[in-house]
Parts: C-alpha cells; structure tokens; sequence
C-alpha cells in the first residue's frame, strides 16, 4: 500500500471538510498553527497541502489574511469542485472512462459535425504531425477531443470531458507522457477520417482501439516498475 506524503494528508483533511460542508465556500481555514496542531505536521506540510488545493483551484490566498473556499458560480462550479473529488483517481480508471465517453462522442460528432468543423479537425491533425515538443501535442490532443465532444452536440458530456481533460492537465499528466505511443497521430487520422466520412462505427472503433492500446501500455509499464521495485527491495533484504 502507498504511503501518503504529509502535504497529501494535508490535502486529505481540508478536502474532507470541505466536501462534507463542515468548511463551506467563502469560508476560512483554520489557521496554519491551528491545521499542524489538528493533523499533527509541520507547517511547511500544511503550506504544500494548501497549495495542492489551491492549485487545482479550491482554495485561494488573501494577502496576509489567510486561505479562503472558493465560492463557485454557475458556469465553474463542476470545474472548481469535480478535480478535487478526482485527484485520486488512478490513469488507468480514468482512460477506462474516456473509452467509452470517447467511443459516444465520436459516434454524435460523426452525425452532427459540419464541413467547417472537419476542417478544423484536419487542421489539428495536420499539426500533430509537425508537433515536435510534447507539451504541443498534448495541447493539440486536447483540442481535437474537445473538439469532436463540442461536435458531439451533448453539453453534457462535452462538460464531462472538459472536466477529465482538466484533470489529465493539472494531476495526471506525467503519466499521459508515458504512454505516448509512436502511432498516435496515425490513430488520430483515421478516427478524423472516420467522422469526414460520418462512419460512426468506424470512429467508434478507432477510438476504443487507440485508448485501449493506451490502457495496454500503461500497465505494462507499470508491471515493470512494479517488479524492478520489488527486485530493488529484494536486494536490499539480501
């Protein structure tokens, strides 16, 4: 079992009282002093939990008057509060999810997309290829899914993958790095063909093949560190 770092109780503790309303928004934390004291860590704990939650847009700091709930309105409330209800979330959980939210979107976008949408598409595909830094292309990545969920025409599950893709961005996205399989922009191609050619299930196909092929990798990264860990320990026993 992984071990929590003590900024991540931190995080734990306040995120707790926030999501059962014991804290509610636009209300003030407890003091640093107070928050060591509760928990039982430092204070240089507490400021790296806070900054965890401010980070991800929780909690806000007042200039020398302490750390504040953000109080969501209508159009960031899911925003504000979903990524901290996920920050736990393991990457593979979450690609299981984007399957098959992916899988729908690609079938209502290949119905509903107009001329002008597949050409943006296209555009964004054109400069995957040319992408030479990373962060390009997940930029780009990000684009082109937000884009066939706008398409989608379903507000709600566009909402839904704004969200994911926020939380990809903001916790999960060494580990998206990881897995950036060399065919990825072959992939993409075809899903972007599939939906010129409005062939649902094709899109449909492409998307739970590419994502699939993903999970596949991850875990089999992960099985090996898992075992170079376990040999690492090994050798530390003997």
């Amino acid at each position: 079992m992984k071990i929590k770092s003590k900024s991540q109780i931190v995080y734990d503790y306040i995120e707790e009282l926030i999501i059962n309303g014991e804290i509610k928004p636009g209300n003030r934390l407890p003091s640093e002093a107070r928050l060591c004291e509760i928990i039982g860590v430092s204070r240089v704990s507490v400021r790296a939990g806070i900054e965890k939650l401010s980070a991800i847009g929780l909690v806000y700091k007042k200039k020398g008057g302490g750390t504040y709930v953000i109080k969501p309105s209508n159009e960031n409330y899911l925003s504000v509060f979903t990524p901290t209800l996920l920050h736990n979330t393991d990457y593979i959980e979450l690609l299981e999810i984007r399957r098959a939210l992916d899988s729908l979107a690609v079938q209502l976008c290949a119905q509903h997309i107009t001329e002008a949408g597949a050409r943006k598409l296209q555009a964004i595909v054109e400069d995957m290829e040319h992408a030479k830094v990373e962060d390009d292309f997940f930029a780009l990545d990000k684009k082109f899914h937000m884009l066939i969920s706008k398409y989608s025409k379903n507000r709600f599950l566009h909402n839904i993958n704004l969200i994911i893709w926020d939380v990809i961005q903001k916790t999960l996205r060494d580990n998206y790095y990881e897995v950036m399989t060399p065919d990825r922009i072959l992939k993409h191609r075809g899903i972007y063909e599939a939906i010129l050619h409005k062939d649902k299930d094709l899109a449909s196909i492409y998307t739970i093949r590419h994502l699939e092929d993903i999970i596949d990798t991850f875990k089999c990264e992960y099985n090996q560190e898992s075992q170079y860990e376990a040999m690492r320990k090994t050798r530390r026993k003997n």
